[in-house]
């Protein structure tokens, strides 16, 4: 018995849709179809006077009082966050000055992500690390979602450890700030 021309193209069309969603992939997590960081609602990008080049350096051990917290830029102190994986939250405000240096901080809730999932962060982490970029990755309780990537003006909210979404924002944001990663700002990186 052949197939009738509607069954093949059902069977055509099924194939074609398998094939795409392979193409396309879901992310590291398995949850869903691959949808592009830029595309995601939930990116917050700022341009405003707390993202110029003019920003404000606190006297040493001074505080900052953010608009958002963790925060994407402002004032933040002379001194910045070296690049690494910790194991406490480091101060906002040196994490900043790393920030305004082209370095993204990976923000985790702790209570939000088990142990496994911590693990695959850190692996990810250190991978960019790796490569030379300048990461920072940190835990942080009130982040409200489980974790948060931030660059310079950029900050993104995960449910989970997605590799590629990672990847992509290191693609799109890393490097992308007022000074360049050349001068200083995230000492242990290169």
């Amino acid at each position: 018995m052949t197939p009738t021309v509607s069954g093949r193209l059902l069977a055509l069309l099924i194939g074609c849709a398998a094939l795409a969603l392979s193409a396309c992939g879901g992310d590291s997590a398995g949850s869903g179809t691959w949808i592009d960081i830029r595309d995601r609602p939930e990116l917050e990008i700022y341009d405003n006077e707390h993202t110029t080049n003019q920003q404000i350096h606190l006297v040493a051990g001074q505080t900052a009082d953010y608009t958002v917290i963790p925060p994407y830029g402002e004032e933040h102190s002379p001194i910045p966050q070296p690049c690494g994986a910790y194991a406490a939250t480091p101060t906002f405000e040196m994490v900043v000055h790393a920030l305004e240096h082209g370095a993204v901080a990976i923000w985790y809730s702790p209570d939000d992500l088990g142990a496994d999932d911590i693990e695959a962060l850190t692996a990810i982490t250190a991978k960019h690390f790796e490569d030379g970029d300048y990461v920072i990755q940190a835990p942080y309780g009130a982040l409200g979602a489980p974790l948060m990537l931030i660059a310079w003006g950029v900050r993104l909210p995960l449910d989970n450890v997605e590799e590629r979404a990672i990847d992509q924002f290191f693609d799109e944001f890393h490097d992308d700030a007022p000074e360049p990663l050349a001068a200083g700002g995230c000492p242990t990186a290169r």
